[in-house]
């Protein structure tokens, strides 16, 4: 069983779009709901064949009192494997047993540091999940088409905060706060207490330890991209490598990390470096500028003296005018 948080910059802009309504995401999970009639729609921990409409105005609800930049729900995905569909011959009630229990290991996997011993538990979590049985083929000849033998897996709606909006709930923030790997394990090890299932779960097969060898294959990648944005720039443009090799360490080398070191060297190529190169490594977004507060008073002084003597200028030419035009009416 693999789990996934959605990134929709990544795996789907418009339709997982989660600044706004959940309008889009509700109906591109429902298509197939037309394609499969009387199949059930949505379902959460205490009810089953939830409408469209109603996962739409209750996550929208519960949006209540974010900012509009603010993300107002995060979309998650359970993706069970081959071997995992058929040991459970993909009955729809055991995999909604799964879902129920997920949900329960997402609300206690937050960590709250300035609150020590708190936790949560699924009741504090407001979602609605819906089961696909098909994927559509997305690049190739067979563009379009439905894949072949099982596809089974579950997408889940989750508020982006708790049942009485007391609390912001991002899994995409800081690992401290959601360590997301601890969750995807704890998803494995769930699938297989439940169905007494003895296999290797996809969770475990993609946090197991790496070996040496691909230690160094990606260590060896990153020495490369550094080196060769290096060339570009000298003094403290120059990355650092060892920085680097450590957030790609840190992150296990996993793809989001070479997607943004990928980005980060475009833009050292184009000549538009970052102003903080490791914070985009590790977060996804650049750092903005920050000025230390005695250049921000200087730059404030200087505008300052340059209105007053941009004013004075103007009074003087205003009076040298009035001057010339006395002059000539003398004359």
């Amino acid at each position: 069983m693999h789990s996934k948080i959605i990134n929709p910059a990544r795996h789907g802009r418009f339709v997982f779009s989660n600044r706004g309504s959940c309008k889009k995401t509700v109906s591109y999970l429902g298509h197939e709901r037309q394609q499969q009639p009387g199949a059930a729609h949505f379902f959460n921990q205490h009810q089953d064949a939830i409408t469209g409409k109603e996962v739409q105005i209750a996550i929208d609800q519960n949006a209540r009192g974010l900012r509009k930049q603010q993300e107002k729900f995060y979309s998650l995905v359970f993706s069970p494997s081959l071997e995992e569909v058929a040991h459970i011959h993909n009955d729809p009630n055991k995999l909604k047993a799964f879902t129920r229990q997920a949900m329960e290991n997402y609300a206690q996997n937050f960590r709250f540091p300035r609150h020590p011993g708190k936790t949560l538990t699924e009741k504090d979590l407001h979602w609605f999940a819906t089961i696909h049985q098909s994927r559509i083929e997305k690049k190739g000849p067979k563009k379009g088409q439905i894949k072949p033998g099982y596809q089974t897996h579950i997408h889940v709606l989750v508020s982006a905060q708790n049942q009485d909006r007391s609390l912001r709930l991002n899994p995409r923030s800081y690992r401290s706060r959601f360590p997301i790997k601890d969750w995807q394990i704890q998803n494995g090890k769930t699938f297989q207490q439940l169905f007494d299932y003895q296999k290797t779960t996809t969770a475990e097969k993609l946090t197991s330890p790496m070996s040496p060898p691909e230690q160094l294959r990606h260590q060896e990648r990153i020495r490369g991209n550094v080196a060769h944005v290096n060339r570009y720039f000298t003094g403290h443009w120059k990355l650092d490598e060892a920085k680097v090799q450590q957030i790609g360490a840190d992150q296990h080398y996993g793809k989001g990390f070479f997607f943004r070191l990928h980005h980060l060297v475009q833009g050292y190529q184009q000549g538009k470096p970052l102003n903080n190169p490791y914070h985009f490594l590790e977060k996804g977004k650049d750092e903005p500028l920050s000025l230390p507060e005695f250049t921000l008073l200087k730059l404030g002084k200087q505008s300052q003296q340059m209105g007053e003597e941009v004013e004075e200028s103007s009074e003087q030419n205003r009076k040298k005018k009035q001057a010339q035009r006395q002059s000539q009416v003398e004359r």
